[in-house]
């Protein structure tokens, strides 16, 4: 029988809670204000209770859809824009830096970014950060 020591302490490995995410315009430029500093947006990640819950409701959704629909893959998919909009909405504390929208005003300015289609390559930028682990531990977040 192996007997554990003690050792290491693992939980030091633990990812933020939240975390800044740099964006990027559509050519994988950082973006820049107009005064030349950089944007970013912050956001909860994967070890955060509100993303586990707007993760696992979205994921419910898909499920009732497929249920409701004879397990068609299509009726699921068919709400998969708006269903990334409502789930990164959701996990999104704010937009850092000296921006604006013309929608902002009468959907708020997180809402007015991501359902903006034109700036599609923001929505699925901070959609494919903010699923993944790596955006939040040690080196690349911050909490």
């Amino acid at each position: 029988m192996k007997v554990c020591t003690m050792g290491f302490n693992i939980s030091k490995k633990r990812a933020s809670q939240t975390g800044d995410i740099e964006l990027k315009n559509g050519d994988g430029t950082p973006m820049l204000d107009d005064a030349g500093n950089p944007i970013s947006v912050t956001v909860h990640g994967p070890a955060s209770k509100v993303w586990e819950q707007a993760h696992a409701d979205k994921n419910r959704k898909r499920a009732m859809l497929l249920r409701k629909n004879g397990g068609r893959m299509e009726a699921a998919l068919d709400n998969a824009l708006k269903d990334q909009i409502e789930f990164l909405c959701r996990v999104t504390i704010c937009f850092n830096g000296d921006i604006e929208h013309p929608d902002a005003a009468a959907k708020g300015l997180v809402r007015a970014i991501y359902e903006d289609d034109e700036l599609g390559f923001i929505r699925d930028h901070v959609d494919g950060e903010v699923n993944d682990w790596s955006a939040f531990t040690k080196g690349s977040a911050t909490s």
